[in-house]
């Protein structure tokens, strides 16, 4: 048992009252989860400060999850494993926005509708996630998509309008679509489930 399994059992059972709807168990779970947030956040806008990319961090972190919120997506097993990997790709994505600067105008806005395009047919084939929280209902799983699809539709369209005036911009929430709809393709939970059992054994 980790440490924050521990910690949000103590709390869960502090807090139960006689009349709440909800398990100790179910209780430490979500508080469990609220804590590991904190601790991830926390960490990201450690060391994105420490590399000085917090200004381009901090964007690409709230559009990538709000894209993930409705379809989710690959994730590891292990919430530390989970968060070096997310550390990497947020400090990685932070310093191609600023530091690749591309040519024109005009081939960022072609990047933006290729981007745009394979989002939208990866995110109608595969949003959302099967090995996710989302919910069995396929009718809020239908919605979830359509969302997801006009956040990306919508995204670029306002990413086209803005490229000459702000680049960083156009390109954080391009960056990010490609981020979430590259963590939705099969391929990305065969290589997550081979990193995990390549360590495992290790």
């Amino acid at each position: 048992m980790t440490w924050t399994e521990k910690l949000s059992g103590k709390i869960a059972h502090a807090i139960k009252t006689e009349g709440s709807p909800y398990t100790v168990g179910q209780l430490a779970h979500g508080i469990e989860i609220f804590l590991l947030n904190v601790i991830n956040l926390f960490v990201i806008v450690l060391f994105s400060a420490i590399f000085n990319l917090l200004g381009e961090v901090l964007p690409l972190l709230c559009f990538f999850f709000l894209l993930r919120f409705f379809t989710g997506g690959v994730h590891f097993k292990n919430p530390w494993s989970c968060l070096v990997a997310t550390l990497l790709l947020l400090l990685i994505g932070g310093a191609i926005i600023k530091y690749v600067s591309l040519a024109s105008v005009g081939i960022m806005s072609i990047l933006i509708l290729l981007v745009a395009g394979v989002g939208t047919f990866i995110n109608y084939a595969y949003a959302p996630a099967k090995h996710t929280y989302m919910p069995d209902n396929p009718n809020i799983r239908k919605k979830h998509r359509t969302i997801a699809i006009l956040l990306i539709v919508v995204g670029c369209i306002l990413s086209l309008f803005l490229v000459r005036y702000s680049y960083k911009l156009s390109m954080t929430y391009t960056l990010a679509i490609t981020y979430q709809s590259l963590l939705l393709m099969p391929v990305s939970f065969r290589f997550v489930s081979f990193l995990e059992k390549t360590f495992s054994k290790g």
